[in-house]
């Protein structure tokens, strides 16, 4: 990634990391510089604490740390915490948003939840003063869809 990284300099970011697992594989990426922009996912990949940890690491070495966030609408809220906990708009100019009409929209994407998580009309989205990550699970649709049998063995 680095050989890849290197030539582009400030003409054009390189994003990445969306899959790896461990800690010193995010921090070897790190060290070679082989990224600008580290995109984990708190839901797949160290969680809140550790990717909160390795955001500041991230800006310390002036990359940018933006989560991958292609889950619903719990992982969006989960990232939009961590991104604006750890290292807020300087660290994260821009945050992903997983939007894909018509089939991928916030009514669709954000089912568990009682409200769909959409931004405002500038673009902006604003966390709330709720606790926890700031939604309400519909009890009432994860009942409905709730799996009584593993399908993997």
């Amino acid at each position: 990634m680095r050989a890849l990284n290197d030539p582009t300099g400030e003409r054009l970011k390189i994003a990445g990391g969306e899959m790896p697992r461990e800690p010193h594989e995010f921090r070897e990426m790190l060290r070679q510089q082989c990224l600008d922009v580290y995109q984990p996912d708190a839901v797949c990949s160290i969680g809140l604490l550790g990717l909160s940890r390795l955001a500041k690491e991230v800006t310390t070495a002036d990359k940018w740390f933006t989560p991958h966030i292609w889950g619903n609408g719990i992982g969006l809220a989960a990232n939009l915490h961590l991104t604006a906990g750890a290292v807020g708009p300087e660290g994260c100019p821009y945050l992903e948003y997983p939007f894909d009409p018509p089939e991928w929209r916030p009514e669709v994407r954000d089912f568990p939840l009682t409200t769909a998580i959409k931004p405002d009309a500038e673009g902006s989205l604003t966390l709330t003063d709720e606790t926890g990550l700031g939604i309400t699970l519909d009890e009432a649709r994860l009942a409905a869809t709730r799996a009584n049998q593993a399908t993997w063995q």
